[in-house]
């Protein structure tokens, strides 16, 4: 993994970023509830770097310090805990920097992440984290019966929590408009004051889906690989995000 360490750098804007406030559980619950959330069955170090997540004694500590610097970044943003993850073009990196930031923001104890993978065109959470047959956000949409706590699961990182796209291949965008979706979002977003919420989602250039995430969210947060985006394509894709969302842009050196 020593390459890893010029994977990312970020370009970030000072937008205002607005006031809205959590109306979930108040931090004392909140910080009872994120020390419950250890790993069932943690994964282990060679795991993870086999997996290609840093963990707190990876030697890439370059790379860590950066994303401990967009975990900053993100925190400055009071009452904003809801960040979509995307980028122009495909095979750019995004799950790759989705869940290395999430895993970061699990490192502080006082904190909780969790990764929603909207990307229906990889499952990528699903079989990182070994999630075959278990449900996930189709599932959910489709199945009134399943219940909200059947779709997060344990990602083996302590107080990262994830939830799959799900087993269903269907290609709509209509899922992130059904009722099911929107009410998932609220919940899990107004839940905890502590808990970043990382959406794994599709390009901007040619997703009806991401467009609609994007209205959806609280910050972009954009992945582009290194002298490989077309500067017309970053130029619509950037007009198309609200400029009060838009974060920044991570440049993806080093692609998975």
């Amino acid at each position: 993994m020593n390459k890893l360490e010029k994977a990312i750098s970020l370009s970030l804007n000072n937008g205002d970023f607005g006031n809205n406030e959590f109306s979930g559980l108040d931090s004392s619950k909140s910080m009872e509830e994120i020390a419950k959330m250890a790993a069932s069955k943690k994964l282990t170090i060679d795991e993870l770097n086999v997996l290609k997540i840093v963990h707190p004694t990876s030697e890439q500590e370059k790379l860590i310090n950066q994303l401990r610097d967009i975990r900053t970044a993100i925190n400055k943003r009071q009452g904003k805990n809801l960040v979509m993850v995307t980028s122009v073009d495909d095979a750019s990196g995004v799950s790759f920097f989705c869940k290395n930031i999430a895993a970061v923001t699990a490192f502080d104890a006082a904190k909780s992440s969790m990764i929603i993978d909207c990307n229906f065109e990889s499952h990528g959470t699903r079989d990182t984290f070994h999630l075959t047959n278990t449900p996930g956000i189709v599932d959910y949409i489709l199945d009134k019966e399943l219940d909200e706590k059947q779709i997060i699961h344990d990602s083996g990182i302590n107080r990262l929590r994830v939830i799959h796209s799900g087993n269903d291949d269907s290609r709509s965008g209509e899922f992130f408009m059904h009722p099911r979706f929107r009410k998932l979002l609220f919940s899990l977003k107004n839940r905890y004051t502590d808990r970043t919420l990382f959406i794994d989602a599709p390009p901007l250039l040619n997703s009806a889906d991401a467009r609609i995430l994007s209205e959806l969210c609280d910050m972009v947060i954009l992945v582009l690989p290194n002298g490989k985006v077309n500067k017309k394509h970053l130029e619509v894709v950037s007009n198309s995000l609200p400029k009060d969302k838009l974060l920044g842009a991570v440049i993806n050196n080093y692609i998975f």
